[in-house]
């Protein structure tokens, strides 16, 4: 392990310092060791250490390390996607289910990484474009890749979007509502929970489909297998709609004739981990023994 990327929460004066400390504990003169930082980052800017391109960024590292929430985990986890380099979650955040390492461990699992003493979870991707008549619709501002979720929301006040669910060419459901999510096993816990999808096991294979308050009296959430072909068919009246990817958002306006095509990505997440069952103690922790 030569490279290693580092990613702070920016927006957190305590996961900038911890970052900080992190260069420094890395970079002990026995070490061979190159740090990282993306140039978007306010981190580097604030120590005054030098920075790569967000592709440099993705290009360069062996590993990398979130410091911050899940928030920036999904941040930093875009830049391994392609190249499926392993990311280290520091917690500094609040739930941090996908952060696994509390700011009391940090030393200990840095020196764990170091000498290669760690295991490596898979997570599923999903990938999702919009098509029309067959040809993808590029859109360099959307991301097609997520790790938690992809969602179709309402972006205007008391207008609603009408969608139907087609599963490997049959139509299963038509339903109105502010919008629909279509989630991974990891981010069952994420804006999937919120809107009353299922807690699934984040090392599960499978497709959530669930709608955001539904105009309808069935309101469940469809649970596929990750082989299936799925298809959301759109008909919105407004001129534009939220189109999110792990909670990045943008406005696009979605036209009667276009499909959301899903499907398992064939890349994947690789998550460090030190435990066995590391989602399982969150999970016990965060909503069990808080209720």
């Amino acid at each position: 392990m030569k490279n290693i990327g580092i990613i702070s929460n920016n927006e957190k004066r305590e996961a900038i310092e911890i970052a900080g400390k992190i260069h420094d504990y890395l970079i002990k003169k026995d070490r061979d060791i190159r740090i990282f930082f993306v140039e978007t980052d306010k981190m580097p800017e604030i120590f005054g250490l030098p920075s790569v391109s967000e592709s440099e960024f993705s290009n360069k590292n062996d590993v990398i390390i979130s410091i911050g929430g899940d928030g920036t985990f999904l941040r930093a986890s875009k830049y391994s996607f392609l190249k499926e380099i392993p990311v280290l979650g520091i917690n500094v955040g609040n739930l941090g289910f996908l952060t696994v390492v509390d700011k009391c461990n940090i030393n200990e699992a840095l020196d764990r990484l170091l000498k290669n003493k760690y295991k490596i979870e898979k997570r599923m991707l999903l990938e999702g474009r919009f098509f029309k008549d067959d040809q993808i619709i590029e859109n360099k501002k959307l991301p097609y890749l997520a790790l938690n979720e992809f969602a179709i929301t309402r972006s205007t006040l008391g207008k609603i979007i009408r969608f139907e669910i087609i599963v490997n060419k049959i139509s299963i459901k038509k339903f109105a509502a502010d919008g629909i999510i279509i989630s991974t096993p990891t981010g069952s816990t994420a804006y999937s929970l919120s809107a009353g999808g299922p807690i699934v096991e984040p090392k599960s294979e499978v497709i959530i489909i669930t709608p955001i308050c539904p105009h309808t009296l069935l309101s469940r959430s469809i649970i596929l297998g990750p082989d299936n072909e799925l298809e959301i068919m759109v008909s919105s009246r407004n001129e534009t709609d939220g189109v999110s990817v792990d909670g990045k958002t943008i406005q696009i306006s979605i036209k009667p004739d276009y499909i959301f095509k899903v499907k398992k990505s064939r890349s994947k997440l690789n998550l460090i981990t030190f435990n066995k069952d590391t989602f399982l103690k969150v999970f016990k922790e965060k909503f069990i023994e808080k209720i």
